[in-house]
Formats: C-alpha cells, structure tokens, sequence
C-alpha cells in the first residue's frame, strides 16, 4: 500500500516517518526540492534518534520507504491512501484536494490534517465528499501517538471505519469527532486555556506565573505559554483568526497579534511569551509561582468548552478525555479535573469571568447549569461527568465524607470555632478509624468548618476538671484514644489549616503528614496563657519541628501562616480561595503511589514520632498534675470572665 503525504512541513514530514516506520510505502510531496530535502535530514535525524534507543532495527530501512517529488498529479495516480498536511489555509487545501480528486482512483480516500478547517468546507470542491475525512496528528506525530478523526457531513461510514483501521495500522490511538466544528475537539478546549492564559499576560501577570500553575499543579507536561511557543505564536494567531471567522466565540487577544507584527514567533524566532537557546530549548519555570494563581482561571474555560462538545453530540465524553490525555498529556482528563474541582467551584469562576469582562464566551453551558441545578457537582456529591463512590454521615459533630478515593473529614462545631469536646474527641477518632477501614480510601483529608480550624480544648470542659482524677479520667477516656490512632495510622493525612488553630487545634497538626494553610490561618499554643501547658507541642512538637516551637509553648504568641511554615508546622501556605483546591490536587498526587510503598513511609514517618513517645507521656502527665492547682483554676476563671490572671504560683 502507497500512501502519499502532500505537505513536507513540520506535520507532513513527521507523519511521512510514521508511516514508513509502520512499513508503508511513503511519496512525500512539497513544491520545492529544497523544502523536501530539508524534510529528509530531519527525518533521518529523527530515525537516528530512535536508532540510538534501540525502538527501530534499521534506519536505512525505514528511509528506503520514503520516495520525494514536486509533481502532486503524476504522485496522486499512484496512491492508495491521502494524507494532506499543507498550510492552515482553507484556499491552499480547496486548491490541492481539487487536484487530488482530479487524479486518485475513485476508491481513494482524502484525509487531511487540519486542525480548524471544516473537513466538509475542504471536501466542496471534490466530487467525492464522501471519501474526505479529517485525520488531524498532534506535534510532534512521531511522539504522540494519538490522531482525531473527523468526519465531514457528507463522510461515509466506510471511509470512517477504513481511516480507523489506517490510524491503528500506524500505531495510533484515535478518537472519533461526531461532528464537523471549527477547531474539532482537541483545538476548541486547547484556545480556551491559551486565550486565558493570554489574557492573564495582557493583566500583568508573568508567564513563569501562569505556567508554574499549568506544570505543578495541573501536571501538565508543559506550561500553557510554553506551548504555545512551542506551537508557533503564528500559528496560534491562524487558528484564531480562522475559527473565529466559522463562529466559535472566542474574542482573540491583541497581544496575540502585536507580538506576530513583532515577530515574536515563540521557539522558532527564539523569543515568544519566553526566551530561547536553540529551537528545542525549554522555559526555565519555578515552582515557587504555583499557588499564585487560581487553577480553576485556565481549568474553567476548558471545561466549559467540553461541556458544550459533550451536549451538542461533538464527542463523548471518554473521547474528550481520552483526547486531552494522550494528545495533551493532560494526567487526567478535563471532565475529571472538573469532578475532582467541583462543578460548582467551575461555574462560580466562570459567572466571575462574565462578570468581569462582559464576554459572552464565559457564558457556562446549558450542561453545567443543569449539572449544577441537579447537585452533580463530581466527587464531592458521587456524580458530576463520571459517577463516583460517595457516602456522608455525621458522627457527632464531625461530617466524614468518603468522595471516592479520598475522605474528607470536617470538624463542625462552627459556632464554637469547633473547639474540641468529648463528642468531637470520639467522632475524630471513630471517623479516622472508618476512614482506614475503607480499603478504597487512599487519603485523609481534615478542616474545619467556618473560620476556624480547631480553636483548641473547649474551655467549658477545662473548666470542669477540679481534681487530679477528672483530668486523668478525659485524658485515657477521651483525648488519648484519637491521640494514639494517629500517631500509628497508616494512610496519609492531609491537614486545610482554613483560620484560627490555637491550642490542641495546632497539636493535632503535629500527627498530620501535610499541612496545608490559608494566608488567613494563624497559629498559637497558649495554654500556658490559662494555667494549663501544651503536652503535645512541648514534647513531640519540640522534638520533630525543632528547640524553636518551645519559645511559642513558653510565651503563647500567635503565628501566622508563614512564621509556621518558617518553624516546620506548616508545608505550604496558599491564598484562602485555593485551601479545598490545594487539598484536592495532594489528594490525587498521594493517591498515585502504590498503596503498600503508601504504608511503608507512613510506618517508617510514625516510627519517628515514637521516639518521642516517652516524653508525651511526661507532657500529659505534667497536664494532669496541673489541673488541681490553684494557678489552673485561676486560669480558667480568669479566660471565662475575660480578666487578666492573677498568678499565686500554687
């Protein structure tokens, strides 16, 4: 079988080696010898390449395969399958299908690789409209192994199912658009992300900013800028310029075209939205940037755009993320990072962009209206694209959510800062102990609702100890089972620090393995403060976090997010919108680690704060021993009257 590849450029010259590769007999068509000749050193420096790997037995044997001319008529009589890979110009493809039609056998089918260009637009003037068919590769085709197939209006089942088996043949992976949409699938919810991230440009923000969000967080292989260098800032402008003219609503950037008029072309020119060394050079992106932007201002728009492929019969939605997976190298599909996000956190950004900008494109789909007015709102509630396992109950006043593969666990005594009292005491345990009884729970997730994480013993229960026993008596009945549950728990804990974690509410943090908190969340230790001690920070948190945490247990002073994250008590600190989005995106990255190694690190961590098991002893019992003294009965007093203390030392 002869296939023929009209177009030596970056695609046609890549598609040409794929296809000798698979042991097809390649014609390679362009209108210059030079242009073909350059077509051939890149592909044999990617055959040497490959060579090198040992992933191709000969590369002279490949290159054999592939035969050049500059006569596309006398090419197309010989060819028994079309790939055209020409210029994104609707006129350019119009003028070499013509001349395809004009020349190959009847039974021959016509692919093209367009990205934008209606197929059906491209197939009006051939007389074969039902043998044209989109075959669109991604860049480069000889490393992602995945191609959209287009059908046109008038595109055959028969031409369908033989272009199917043509891409299987090659060694690729496919997905089938419905129907013919300017920019098909992959290019509709790839412009959303490219032209927001723009925008972001065009409001002052850095590129390095933008992408920090779109490597780290999101897990894309590159930034969103830097593929957009990578692509062509041109070819971008293309792309815009042509979808736009079909209808898709979409108001381009004028930055897009000032930096084309600047010849700012992205990798091949060396300078785009970053600068570069060579024409594979790569953007030099700090992690540091990541939680400076909402990831929901790049994800929203994408999902959204899927949303309306999804409800307009465009393509499925394992299709959509199949597509973003394998063409995008997205790590999970867009209607999955909607369900993990929360449909409801997508349309609230959305209605803010409107807002905002006045732009009708920021409209959210009819779906997600619907989706949201139905309360699928993805793993949050068990169904949102995809069904999930989902169940919720309240254990006292804590709420255990199981949102598939991860429990969120809420601490819900809001009116009381959710200090902690018997029933918050027992319901922690109780809902950790559920949480690691589920073998499909992989992490747990804990915060507390309203402004305050956990504000600390409730002092209405404190102030109820008046003798040595009382105290024993909370502390072995009560406070030590939830204590010694964590400290030799075996799945990783997640701590939203969201406002005020004073007292027992910071201590809690020291069994927890990530501890993430709002620029809003503050720190303290101030028992000490009310004729009590930390026994928890003063012992096990000293020995873990360092000599510095005993200054804070000695003097009660209240840490912001930062000072703690400085001390050890904190990972990592993220603006208060984001804390929930944080905790998902740690949710899915612990998830991935095969369960066992999961274990083993947390017994291996849990043996560290064993060490210092001898000394939480000596903590709690210098507690107890605090309790039938005079200075602690002060303490209380004094805290519930809103008095200063009057110390006797007794």
């Amino acid at each position: 079988m002869r296939v023929l590849v009209v177009g030596a450029g970056t695609m046609g010259h890549g598609i040409a080696q794929i296809c000798a590769m698979a042991g097809y007999d390649v014609v390679l068509v362009d209108i210059s010898d030079e242009i073909l000749k350059n077509a051939l050193k890149k592909i044999e420096w990617s055959l040497g390449k490959l060579a090198e790997k040992g992933r191709i037995e000969s590369l002279k044997s490949v290159l054999t395969k592939i035969k050049t001319t500059t006569n596309l008529s006398e090419a197309a009589k010989e060819a028994d399958f079309v790939i055209e890979a020409v210029v994104e110009k609707t006129d350019v493809k119009r003028e070499v299908f013509r001349v395809l039609d004009e020349n190959c056998r009847e039974e021959v089918i016509l692919a093209t690789n367009t990205s934008t260009i209606p197929i059906t637009d491209i197939a009006s003037d051939t007389s074969r409209a039902e043998k044209v068919i989109g075959l669109h590769f991604f860049n480069p085709p000889t490393l992602i192994k995945l191609v959209e197939i287009v059908k046109g209006e008038k595109t055959s089942n028969e031409t369908l199912e033989k272009t199917i088996e043509f891409a299987k043949s090659i060694g690729m992976d496919y997905v089938v658009v419905e129907k013919d949409v300017p920019g098909f699938l992959v290019n509709r919810i790839n412009l959303r992300v490219f032209v927001e991230a723009i925008r972001m440009i065009e409001e002052g923000y850095k590129a390095e900013e933008i992408d920090s969000v779109a490597r780290y967080r999101l897990g894309l292989p590159m930034g969103i800028l830097e593929v957009v260098d990578f692509s062509g800032v041109d070819v971008v402008h293309n792309v815009l310029s042509e979808v736009t003219r079909r209808g898709f609503n979409v108001k381009p950037p004028k930055l897009v075209e000032e930096m084309v008029k600047d010849g700012r072309l992205g990798m091949k020119s060396g300078r785009g939205f970053y600068e570069y060394k060579g024409m594979y050079g790569r953007a030099k992106i700090p992690k540091k940037f990541a939680y400076k932007i909402n990831p929901l201002r790049l994800v929203a728009p994408a999902v959204n755009e899927a949303a309306w492929l999804l409800r307009n019969g465009v393509a499925s939605r394992e299709s959509i993320d199949k597509a973003m997976t394998l063409g995008m190298g997205y790590p999970r599909g867009i209607l999955e990072i909607a369900d993990d996000y929360g449909i409801d956190r997508i349309v609230e950004t959305l209605d803010r962009r409107r807002e905002e900008t006045g732009l009708k494109e920021y409209e959210a789909d009819e779906l997600l209206r619907e989706m949201l007015k139905e309360n699928k709102l993805g793993k949050k509630t068990g169904e949102g694209f995809y069904k999930w396992m989902y169940e919720r109950m309240d254990i006292g006043s804590v709420i255990y959510e199981k949102r598939h593969n991860y429990a969120l666990i809420t601490m819900n005594r809001a009116d009381k800062l959710n200090a902690l009292n018997e029933e918050m005491w027992a319901g922690l345990k109780k809902a950790f102990l559920k949480a690691k009884e589920d073998e499909d729970v992989r992490v747990v997730v804990i915060t507390g609702k309203g402004r305050a994480f956990c504000a600390g013993d409730d002092i209405a229960v404190m102030s109820s100890w008046k003798k040595f026993a009382d105290g024993k008596d909370f502390f072995e009945k009560v406070a030590m089972p939830l204590i010694e549950t964590l400290s030799s728990y075996t799945k990783p804990i997640i701590s939203l620090v969201n406002g005020y974690a004073f007292g027992g509410g910071m201590e809690l943090n020291l069994f927890f393995d990530v501890v993430i908190a709002s620029e809003e969340a503050s720190f303290s230790v101030p028992e000490g403060l009310i004729g009590a001690m930390p026994p928890i920070a003063s012992t096990l948190g000293v020995g873990m976090v360092g000599r510095k945490l005993a200054v804070y247990c000695l003097t009660g002073d209240v840490m912001d997010a930062e000072e703690a994250k400085n001390l050890g008590i904190v990972d990592i600190v993220v603006p208060h919108d984001q804390l929930e989005l944080v905790g998902i995106e740690y949710a899915e990255k612990i998830s991935k680690l095969a369960p066992r190694s999961s274990k083993a690190i947390k017994e291996s961590v849990n043996s560290v704060r064993q060490v210092f098991a001898a000394a939480l002893k000596v903590g709690v019992k210098e507690l107890i021993e605090l309790i039938p003294t005079e200075d602690f009965k002060e303490g209380m007093n004094a805290f519930i009257q809103k008095r200063k203390a009057r110390w006797k030392g007794e």
